[in-house]
């Protein structure tokens, strides 16, 4: 393990709030694109979304104390 988030890596919108089950994102695996991470994920199952994360950025945050 690099290490830990002190914050989560995501936490819904308003928006994304609202549905079956609310408050609730659920990753679905992710794919890597040159120094960028594409997180497909579903929002309180009623939608599905992208999200982009900057991989050297993510590193960094992983390995600082």
């Amino acid at each position: 393990m690099l290490g830990t988030l002190t914050e989560p890596l995501m936490t819904p919108t308003p928006q994304e709030r609202e549905g079956y089950v609310p408050n609730v994102l659920y990753s679905c695996g992710a794919l890597i694109h040159e120094e960028t991470i594409a997180l497909p994920y579903g929002c309180a199952d009623s939608t599905i979304r992208f999200a982009f994360i900057d991989l050297p950025g993510l590193l960094a945050r992983l390995r600082s104390p």
